[in-house]
This record gives C-alpha cells, structure tokens and sequence, in this order.
C-alpha cells in the first residue's frame, strides 16, 4: 500500500511564523521601554544642554556674584556659586540666592555664605530641578 507523507499546510506555517515574531517584538519591547522611559523623564525634567548661563563678575566689596541665562529657551530654577583660588583649586560652593532666571535675564547672587578666604575667581552651574548641571567654563576674577 502506498503511504502519503502529509507536512504542515501553507497556512499553518505562516500563523506561526507570524506569532513567533510578534513573541519576538514583546520579549525586545519590555527590555526597551524602561529605559526610553527613564531617558524621556530625564530630559523632561532639565535640559541641561539648552542652558548657558555665564558669571559676568564677582564683587569681594559686596560679596555678589553677577551672572546672566544665555539659553534659549530655560528658566535656571536655582544657581551653585563655585570658587577657586590662584591655582584653580575649588575652595568652595554656596547655593546662594538666585532663584527663576529667565532666559536673557541677568540677575546678582549673594552667597549664603559670603566668598570664602582664598577666592581669587568665581563661576556658575545652573540647577534644573533636583539636577545640577555641569560647570560653565567661564571664570571671572573677584575683585
């Protein structure tokens, strides 16, 4: 007698060819979606690239230090105040009392603390929310 050997219908192998992939795109997405998620709150909650704010000068007479928001388009929510002494070491950093610099606005700072002994120059990170940006690259003497 003759025996036919039967194999898989044209049908059935696509549906499982289909199936296996959408399996594939799941498995990848939950691996995927945590960090595009947590990349997307980071810039969300501040840009640091989009701030340019530079100290303008630094008063040891009044013990201000005056900047100004360069960026486009971001408010600076609060300033670090960085100083260092003649051989560029830091020497101190104070919050001071700068608060919501507009873009294009300048504004004085007065330390909580005043300017530490030993400060010969002075410059700025601006604060976005809870993140502190990275220190301007401009320094100016305090006179």
């Amino acid at each position: 007698m003759f025996m036919s050997k039967r194999g898989l219908s044209d049908v059935v192998t696509v549906s499982l060819i289909i199936l296996l992939a959408i399996a594939a795109v799941v498995i990848v997405w939950t691996f995927v979606r945590p960090t595009l998620e947590s990349t997307g709150k980071e810039i969300a909650s501040g840009n640091c690239l989009a701030v340019e704010l530079k100290p303008i000068s630094c008063s040891l007479s009044d013990g201000t230090v005056r900047l100004i928001n360069q960026g486009g388009q971001i408010t600076v929510n609060s300033v670090k105040l960085i100083y260092y002494d003649n051989a560029g070491v830091s020497v101190g950093t104070d919050d001071g009392d700068c608060n919501n610099i507009a873009p294009a606005q300048t504004q004085s700072c007065l330390p909580d603390n005043g300017i530490p002994a030993g400060a010969v120059k002075a410059s700025v990170a601006a604060v976005l929310g809870d993140k502190v940006c990275p220190i301007s690259t401009t320094t100016v003497p305090c006179i």
